[in-house]
């Protein structure tokens, strides 16, 4: 029954919402001057402060399971 919901969700936030990151991608590899090693250690960044975001949020998570579980 929400399926139709969820998917129109999914749409806005990877189709409306994140449209300003994918234009600074595309800035960033199209744009003058072309500086693919600035774009490279940018987007190594934010990979890497988006993995140590889940990995902290699953410690917190595992944490929390522990805590209500006792």
């Amino acid at each position: 029954m929400t399926h139709a919901l969820e998917h129109i969700g999914i749409v806005v936030i990877f189709g409306i919402v994140m449209l300003p990151v994918y234009l600074m991608f595309a800035g960033w590899l199209v744009g003058k001057p072309r500086d693919f090693r600035t774009v490279g250690m940018t987007v190594g960044y934010m990979l890497v402060f988006t993995v140590a975001i889940v990995g902290a949020l699953a410690v917190v998570g595992g944490v929390i399971a522990v805590i209500i579980s006792l």
